[in-house]
């Protein structure tokens, strides 16, 4: 009898540890979709930017240029839902006055309430601030990591590859 209590106990053990192994793992796995995520939006609005000459003054705008420059409107993975804060061009750590790109801001489209236009959108970020496992650009929050278009990270490749002089 003292077995099997002893036995019961060690696998109770085990299933704790495998439960929090599997929960951390699928954590992990969340953040690295949120980044890839993140940039895919980074790299809509650099799409958007190119060809519209201007940045996006709404999401939704994003998500129904034409042509596309979206491929889906993504879930944020973190939240389960397609709520992805935008990050306007002033905020902290998304100016690009630095880089010479002076850009005044526009009317917002008719129909959109003032309180939630504020500017062109340069990026994204995350409604959750839970707190992440992976530290990412120093941040250890979701709703602080911010995925913002920067022209001085994103340079288009060059004709002729690197055989540049």
């Amino acid at each position: 009898m003292v077995a099997v209590v002893v036995a019961m106990a060690v696998m109770a053990i085990m299933l704790g540890v495998a439960v929090q192994t599997v929960t951390f793992q699928r954590q992990r796995e969340r953040e690295e979709e949120l980044i890839f995520r993140g940039n895919q939006y980074v790299e809509a609005i650099r799409l958007f930017r190119a060809r519209q000459g201007r940045f996006p003054l709404t999401l939704k705008e994003l998500a129904e240029a034409k042509p596309r420059v979206l491929r889906k409107v993504w879930v944020d993975p973190m939240t389960g839902q397609a709520d992805w804060v935008p990050v306007f061009l002033g905020e902290e750590g998304a100016g690009l006055g630095e880089v010479g790109i002076g850009i005044a801001v526009p009317t917002p489209p008719p129909g959109e309430r003032k309180s939630e236009a504020r500017g062109p959108i340069v990026g994204v970020r995350s409604r959750s601030c839970q707190e992440s496992i992976k530290v990412y650009e120093g941040r250890t929050r979701y709703c602080d990591w911010k995925f913002v278009y920067d022209p001085k990270k994103l340079r288009p490749p060059q004709p002729g590859g690197e055989k540049q002089r």
